[in-house]
C-alpha cells in the first residue's frame, strides 16, 4: 500500500516538474515514514521528495526540485541568465547549445527560460533572424530647445535621464550621474548650440545614453583653443589625439579638461562623433563595434555638432572611485594617462616619427603614461625610437608603460634602445 502511494505521488510530481522549476506540494495523507527518493526522469530531471513528516505536523511538505537547478545557487543562476541574454544580444544562433554545453543545463530548462523571458517582456521572438529572439529595448527620446529650457545639467539629468535608469544598480547610477553631468555641461557651456537631443535606451543587460548638440563641434572647439595657445596649424586629428590624453579644455579658467577622459574610462562603451572624426573607448568591446554604432546614429540624426554615445552594464561591478584611483593621486591629482596607440594613429599603423611626436606632445604633464598597443601589428623604427628613446631620455621623470604588445612590438622597442632601455621605460620581462 505504501509503495503504491509513493509511486502515485512520484507520478504526480513528474507531471508537475515539467512545468515548474520549484514545486511545493502538500500531501493529504499523513504518514510516520521518512522518505528520501531520487528518481531520474527523461532529459536529466531529478525529483527529490525531501521528507514526509509525522502526525504532529499540520502540513506534510513534499518538495520537488528540478535536477539542473538543484546544484545551482542564486549567483550561478544569475550567471546563466546573463550569459543567455548576452548571447541573444549578440544574435548568436547557437546560444541554446552553448548554454547547455557551458553550464550543463537541459534543453527543457532552456525552453522554460525562454518562455519566462518572453512572458516577462525581457526578450521577444524574431522569426527569420538567425537567433530567433532579441532583447526587448525601451527607448525614450527628448528634444530640448535651449532658448526655452535653460536648466543646468543636473536638472536635465534628473528630468530626462535618471528616471529611465531604474534597472541599474547603485554603482551604475553613480557613474551615470557623473558622466551625463559632464557631457551635458559640455553641450551647455562649450558647444555654442541651441538644441540638445537626449536618447535613453535600456534593456535587461545594458543602458545607453546618447547626447547630441547642434553646436560647433568638440574637435573644432579644441582646434580654436590650440591655435590660440601655440599649436602650429592644428586640425581635428590633432584635437582628437589631445583628447585621448586628457587635461585639455577650451576653457582652462573654469574647467580641468578631465571630464571626457574619466567618463570614457567609466563606461563599457564610450564614443564621440564630430566633424567626421571618432573618439572611442570600450572595455571588452571591439572599437570597430563602437564606431559602427556611432555611425548608425550619425547617419540618422541631423545637424550634429557633437554626438556622444555611452553604454554601461545595468549591474556593473565597476565603481567610479576605482576609475579615479587608477589615474589620480590624492595629493597630486591627475598624474597618469592611458593612450590607445591604434586609435591615436589615425593615418594607419604607428610607423612614423611625426605620429609619435603628436602622441608625445604634453606627455610631460603626467608622471606615468600607459601606451596600449592592442590591435597594433606593426610598429615602425622611427615611431618606436621617437617615444622609447628620444622622449624617454629627454623626460626621465615620466614613466612610460607599454602594454598589450605582440612580440614584434617588444623586439622593436629593444632594437631602438640599442640594448640600453631607458630606466623610465617599464618593458614587461625586462629588469633595469
Amino acid at each position: 500500500m505504501i509503495l503504491r502511494k509513493t509511486k502515485k505521488r512520484l507520478y504526480i510530481f513528474a507531471k508537475c516538474v515539467a512545468y515548474k522549476d520549484f514545486l511545493c506540494y502538500t500531501a493529504f495523507n499523513k504518514t510516520d515514514l521518512d522518505i528520501q527518493i531520487y528518481e531520474l526522469l527523461g532529459a536529466g530531471y531529478y525529483i527529490f521528495v525531501s521528507r514526509i513528516f509525522g502526525k504532529n505536523c499540520n502540513d506534510n511538505a513534499v518538495i520537488a526540485l528540478r535536477g539542473d537547478i538543484m546544484s545551482f545557487d542564486q549567483r550561478k543562476r544569475e550567471e546563466i541568465r546573463k550569459y543567455i541574454l548576452s548571447k541573444v544580444a549578440l544574435r548568436d544562433k547557437d546560444f541554446v547549445a552553448k548554454t547547455m554545453d557551458n553550464f550543463g543545463v537541459t534543453r527543457l530548462y532552456m525552453e522554460e527560460f525562454i518562455r519566462e523571458a518572453i512572458r516577462d517582456e525581457v526578450i521577444a521572438e524574431e522569426p527569420g533572424m538567425p537567433c530567433q529572439y532579441r532583447l526587448i529595448e525601451h527607448i525614450k527620446e527628448q528634444q530640448i530647445d535651449r532658448k526655452q529650457n535653460q536648466q543646468e545639467e543636473d536638472r536635465l539629468y534628473a528630468q530626462y535621464i535618471e528616471k529611465e535608469l531604474n534597472g541599474c544598480n547603485e554603482n551604475a547610477r553613480r557613474i551615470w550621474q557623473y558622466t551625463c553631468a559632464e557631457i551635458l555641461n559640455n553641450a551647455i557651456e562649450h558647444s555654442q548650440g541651441d538644441r540638445i537631443c537626449i536618447i535613453v535606451r535600456t534593456n535587461a543587460l545594458y543602458s545607453s545614453v546618447v547626447i547630441v548638440d547642434n553646436g560647433v563641434g568638440i574637435f573644432q572647439t579644441l582646434v580654436e583653443y590650440m591655435k590660440e595657445n601655440g599649436w602650429e596649424n592644428p586640425n581635428s586629428e590633432d584635437a582628437l589625439i589631445e583628447l585621448y590624453k586628457g587635461k585639455i579644455t577650451s576653457d582652462s579658467s573654469r574647467h580641468s579638461g578631465e571630464g571626457i577622459f574619466f567618463s570614457s574610462k567609466a563606461m563599457t562603451e564610450f564614443g564621440i562623433w564630430s566633424d567626421a572624426k571618432i573618439y572611442k573607448f570600450g572595455y571588452g568591446q571591439a572599437p570597430d563595434v563602437i564606431e559602427h554604432r556611432l555611425l548608425a546614429y550619425a547617419s540618422r540624426l541631423q545637424d550634429i555638432g557633437t554626438l556622444v554615445m555611452m553604454t554601461l552594464e545595468n549591474e556593473t561591478s565597476r565603481k567610479l572611485s576605482e576609475v579615479f584611483d587608477m589615474y589620480t593621486d590624492i595629493d597630486e591629482g591627475f598624474i597618469r594617462t592611458s593612450i590607445a596607440v591604434k586609435e591615436a594613429c589615425l593615418s594607419g599603423e604607428p610607423v612614423a616619427r611625426s605620429q609619435a611626436r603628436r602622441i608625445c606632445n604634453r606627455l610631460d604633464e603626467f608622471k606615468e603614461v600607459i601606451l596600449d598597443f592592442s590591435r597594433v601589428e606593426v610598429m615602425g623604427q622611427g615611431f618606436a625610437d621617437e617615444i622609447f628613446r628620444v622622449f624617454a631620455l629627454e623626460h626621465p621623470q615620466v614613466t612610460l608603460r607599454p602594454v598589450n604588445m605582440i612580440p614584434e612590438v617588444v623586439r622593436m622597442i629593444r632594437h631602438v634602445s640599442r640594448g640600453q632601455i631607458p630606466g623610465n621605460v617599464c618593458l614587461p620581462g625586462y629588469s633595469h
